[in-house]
């Protein structure tokens, strides 16, 4: 498993965050092309290497013939669901909008749907965002961490008027999550780039252990007095289990006066605010009514975003907590052509050190869509071609 750690040493916005995946390894033109299936006019990704207090650091240059001044919410996630993304690509990049226009709704006083994105709604930004989870599907990394995030001060010229430093979006973006004020007079991470780090990240400003590979070094337009405006992506594995044992949150909460077409989208929103697990259970309530149980894991770090959308997005007025330890296996993923086509394989390695390989979901089905066969037909042939062939599927 491959796991991204961004040191925000001078901050962090859109561009720094997909440029420093870029600069790891992800090829720009294979972004842009892809970014290019949207419906986004005339855009056209570049780089140069700049220096910054030494380093050598990779600048994104993003082109656009933008003409829209704003957009709003639905109108993003109609074309990003619209779009023929894969599904992490699109949790990732709908979770950062959707985070985005929560808080930029709480700060003005509206509703998620009536709020308008200004500077994060432009083009340049969705490419960020969008782009900055394409990067990620093509290293194949499969969960993020990030350092304490520094804020600046002073005040930045917006759609909305002069605001403070840090913005109030961003303020509310980051509740909850480790930050560290400076005095410097500049505005160190934008709305977009703690959107996307919020939503990413497993944990922010807690320690990681890892086994670092490569380290990816982005900067913004600023060239800062004060420190490097630099941003480190560093691409490795996560220690084995045993030497970096897990903690989770546990959230349970019984319910029995919610309209059963709700619960999906319950679901949904607790994975989109970062809940690793969710299920639902049926359980018998008091007077004999019939509920639901309804379970949500999740790293300490994004304990407050699942638990603030649990309250939102059901009716329940309480919630229990508990802290519990996780272990889990190491795991890799690796594309393995089979004779009814390509497929990503799961490959977990057990206690004993033997391997157990389980076929992606949604390829199998992919596949039985597009051939027309059954998909039961179409597991089974797949996980006989491992079982038969087991070195193939190693990454």
């Amino acid at each position: 498993m491959s796991i991204v750690y961004f040191d925000c040493v001078g901050g962090a916005s859109g561009d720094m965050i997909l440029g420093s995946l870029v600069a790891l390894g992800a090829p720009l033109p294979e972004i842009e092309r892809r970014l290019k299936a949207l419906p986004l006019p005339g855009i056209s990704l570049g780089s140069t290497v700049v220096k910054r207090h030494g380093f050598d650091a990779l600048k994104l240059e993003v082109r656009t013939e933008e003409t829209k001044a704003h957009r709003h919410f639905t109108e993003i996630r109609r074309m990003l669901e619209g779009g023929l993304l894969p599904a992490r690509v699109l949790r990732r990049s709908v979770g950062a909008f959707e985070l985005l226009g929560r808080c930029e709704a709480a700060v003005h006083g509206t509703s998620l749907e009536s709020v308008h994105f200004h500077e994060v709604g432009a083009l340049d930004a969705i490419v960020d965002i969008v782009g900055t989870a394409w990067a990620l599907e093509i290293l194949n990394v499969e969960r993020c961490y990030a350092s304490v995030i520094p804020q600046g001060r002073g005040f930045v010229k917006a759609a909305h008027g002069t605001l403070p430093i840090p913005a109030p979006a961003t303020v509310r973006i980051l509740e909850g999550v480790s930050v560290r004020f400076t005095e410097i007079e500049a505005e160190l991470t934008t709305p977009t780039g703690a959107a996307l780090l919020r939503t990413l990240c497993d944990t922010i400003g807690e320690p990681v252990g890892m086994t670092p590979r490569r380290t990816g070094v982005a900067t913004g337009a600023m060239d800062l007095a004060e420190r490097p405006n630099i941003l480190r992506a560093l691409l490795g594995e996560p220690l084995a289990p045993g030497q970096d044992p897990g903690a989770v949150e546990v959230f349970e909460t019984t319910i029995d006066d919610m309209n059963p077409q709700l619960y999906g989208h319950l679901t949904e929103s607790l994975f989109q605010s970062g809940a690793r697990e969710v299920f639902l259970t049926p359980v018998q309530m008091k007077k004999g009514r019939p509920g639901v149980l309804v379970t949500a894991i999740c790293d300490p770090a994004r304990a407050h975003a699942v638990l603030e959308r649990l309250f939102a997005e059901s009716t329940t007025l309480g919630v229990r907590v508990r802290h519990e330890g996780r272990v889990e296996l190491t795991r890799s993923v690796a594309e393995v052509e089979t004779p009814v086509g390509k497929v990503r394989v799961k490959t977990a390695i057990l206690p004993t050190g033997e391997e157990r390989r389980v076929p992606e979901y949604d390829d199998v089905k992919r596949i039985a869509q597009e051939s027309g066969r059954p998909l039961v037909e179409v597991m089974d042939l797949v996980r006989s071609y491992l079982h038969e062939r087991p070195s193939e599927a190693r990454a």
